[in-house]
């Protein structure tokens, strides 16, 4: 049987609500396998909301990753932009998917990757599909400039406390964003409240949905002050302040809390693995490797030993595969992870009331109602595994892993040697 992974993309979380095209790239590759193959399993990797211009894309890191531990012969897509628009992007995952034997199919463009003729096409094409972009984000940005200089509001949603008439900005008469922002400035100003309490505080207070990444681009924006700065086009008399000079600066001059981090490492044996040498837990750590990939490591605190997360897996893959099979055949968790997904769809239906009420605002929304989407995905696909009984850990989502591993496992215990270290499974 022949394996092969899809995998479809849409540009804007917009897109990827909706669902503008994501369907007819699932269609395309679909029919595609169809035509050409007899006996083949197909697995289609969907990545919403994330832009081509990098690698740094969780189904496409998720991707890379499956391609290697499942064997898979294909990599089908509907067309080369779907992959990537860079081309030193596109040089390094040609280099990949050859280098681990995987032939790479583009639908729509018919590139063949087997021949020098075929390798120059596809270089030529990704070179045109990196160009188009530069060009369409050049022509979008020269077009936000003139508009600013024109005293003009070019993006799509006004900031909160501003509406847009005739495509300028002018002071909202909804009294409760212009609380919501008063009370945003006059808290991080006088530092009584960080982000993340100013953004807990506005749903209590206000019944109102904002992320604290929001509560500092609100901060952070001159807009507020009257005041456009846009790519060294700055507009000084732009729109009608809502905030003085003096209260904005203070606010600036207190943003201490950091961005997020936009990436995270996943654990199996997450707060399980404790070192035997030094009889200490071990704790979590992480680093980036090639193609922005997350390399796993749990390390001793007392004698700073470290242990790779997927040589700890793979050592202990015996016992790991024993407890699938047990939690597999007793068909346990079904009916817990059926309560859950109503209880999601359930916290959707009321995130889409909570928007229409405009008790969220629409950034939080669109977050929220993916993750919501992604998690009851994961579930169904988790119910089929325990359906089918019997199925290899390794191909289970990392969260289905950390949710068996909970279940039987007490702690893994790492002996470090001169050389190396080996593993031990405690069951509970």
């Amino acid at each position: 049987m022949i394996k092969i992974f899809g995998y479809v993309r849409e540009s804007t979380v917009q897109q990827a609500f909706f669902g503008y095209n994501i369907e007819e790239q699932k269609r395309v590759i679909t029919e595609y396998c169809k035509y050409h193959y007899q006996d083949y399993d197909l697995e289609i990797f969907t990545e919403m909301g994330k832009s081509a211009r990098s690698l740094n894309r969780p189904e496409l890191q998720n991707l890379l990753d499956t391609v290697k531990k499942a064997k898979a012969d294909k990599v089908v897509f509907h067309s080369l932009d779907r992959l990537t628009r860079d081309i030193k992007d596109l040089y390094m995952l040609i280099e990949f998917f050859d280098k681990n034997k995987i032939e790479l199919v583009s639908v729509m463009e018919s590139l063949d990757l087997s021949t020098a003729i075929g390798r120059s096409h596809v270089f030529n094409s990704g070179v045109y599909a990196q160009l188009e972009s530069e060009r369409t984000s050049e022509r979008t940005i020269r077009a936000y400039k003139q508009a600013i200089v024109e005293g003009k509001y070019p993006f799509p949603r006004s900031p909160l406390g501003y509406d847009k008439i005739d495509k300028r900005l002018y002071p909202t008469k909804d009294t409760k964003q212009l609380e919501i922002i008063n009370f945003i400035f006059d808290s991080i100003s006088k530092n009584t409240l960080n982000y993340v309490e100013v953004s807990e505080e506005i749903k209590r207070r206000y019944d109102y949905w904002m992320k604290d990444d929001t509560v500092r681009d609100i901060v952070l924006n001159k807009v507020y002050i009257g005041v456009m700065d846009y790519r060294g086009i700055v507009n000084e008399e732009y729109c009608e302040p809502l905030i003085s000079k003096e209260v904005f600066e203070k606010a600036n001059k207190n943003c201490k809390i950091k961005k997020k981090s936009h990436w995270r490492a996943n654990y199996v044996f997450k707060n399980k693995v404790v070192c035997s040498n030094c009889e200490q837990p071990m704790v979590q750590t992480s680093a980036k490797g090639r193609f922005k990939k997350i390399y796993s490591y749990y390390k001793c605190p007392n004698c700073g030993k470290l242990a790779s997360e997927d040589r700890l897996v793979e050592r202990s893959r015996v016992e790991l595969q024993k407890i699938t099979n047990d939690y597999f055949k007793d068909g346990s968790g079904i009916d817990e992870k059926k309560k859950r997904i109503e209880k999601l769809k359930s916290s959707q239906k009321k995130l889409v009331e909570s928007a229409k009420k405009e008790v969220i605002d629409i950034d939080t929304f669109y977050d929220v109602f993916i993750h919501y989407d992604e998690e009851i995905n994961e579930l169904q696909k988790q119910i089929d595994q325990i359906k089918l009984k019997i199925n290899p850990f390794e191909s289970l989502s990392t969260s289905f892993k950390n949710e068996i591993v909970n279940k039987y496992v007490k702690e893994l215990q790492v002996v470090f040697t001169p050389k190396s270290y080996h593993c031990k499974v405690v069951f509970l």
